[in-house]
């Protein structure tokens, strides 16, 4: 048996994670989404990379009921194009998601910087108010600091349960990713830092840990929504490309719903 043979051989018997990771080593092999991008665009290819992930999963799976009856074989090649597609659409939605979020830090240090810097200046600090503004920062901080963990955590856990634990983003996001936390970490310690040299940090932050903000964990509810942000829609996006709209809409609507009850207030 040729190798080519051989190969072929192997690559029929692919599962659609296997195929998807394999697309995902070829596309992170450019570096980032934009030049990956800009590459499909400038060859112009006659088929897209899900395109192409279908057909494959289509043929792999149609191999594999070689011998049963054709009608025996399209339920599995349904369930197989539906696994492919919700991957491909999750591996995309979570690069997506980091770019925007990334881009939401950017604005958030200027915004945040300039905010302590007007609070440390003279007539700032004569105001009775004082703590209580530098609190709200401070909070507002420190919770930015959890949400990129939340973020973080739930990315991580979709990658280990759909994707073997592959990393999902390309790696000039991940680098970017890691030296934003790194960032966000310091800024917040060293506002900390200036809150306790101002004598202004409240009571409420007391106990706080201003010089490890890095070890604050992510609150487990918000890494459940965060992952149920990533997950849910793309299922729902797997099965409008597969024309099964009712499940669906159904799926679309469950999540819209778990969304709004998160963002509901909570009555005491």
């Amino acid at each position: 048996m040729t190798l080519s043979r051989r190969t072929g051989k192997i690559e029929s018997r692919l599962s659609p994670t296997q195929l998807v990771l394999r697309w995902l080593d070829e596309a992170h092999a450019f570096g980032s989404l934009e030049a990956y991008t800009s590459h499909l665009l400038e060859t112009d290819p006659t088929e897209g990379p899900l395109d192409r992930l279908c057909r494959e999963t289509e043929a792999n799976t149609r191999q594999s009921g070689r011998g049963r009856p054709r009608q025996d074989v399209e339920a599995p090649i349904t369930g197989a194009l539906e696994e492919t597609i919700f991957r491909f659409q999750l591996v995309m939605r979570i690069n997506v998601d980091a770019h925007e979020i990334l881009d939401r830090q950017v604005i958030l240090d200027v915004a945040l910087s300039a905010h302590i810097a007007l609070l440390t200046t003279p007539d700032a600090k004569a105001r009775d108010d004082l703590p209580r503004h530098f609190g709200n920062v401070l909070n507002a901080m420190d919770g930015r600091v959890k949400l990129l963990r939340a973020a973080e955590a739930a990315r991580v856990a979709a990658e280990y349960r759909y994707l073997n634990g592959r990393a999902a983003l390309f790696p000039n996001a991940l680098e970017a990713w890691d030296l934003q936390v790194k960032s966000s970490v310091g800024q917040t310690a060293m506002a900390f830092r200036l809150a306790t040299l101002e004598g202004v940090l409240p009571d409420m932050e007391a106990d706080a840990s201003p010089d490890e903000p890095a070890e604050l964990a992510p609150d487990p509810d918000d890494v459940a929504a965060v992952l149920a942000d990533l997950v849910e829609p793309s299922k729902a996006e797997a099965l409008e490309k597969l024309d099964e709209g009712r499940r669906a809409h159904a799926i679309a609507t469950r999540w819209l719903r778990s969304k709004q009850a998160r963002t509901q207030p909570k009555v005491a």
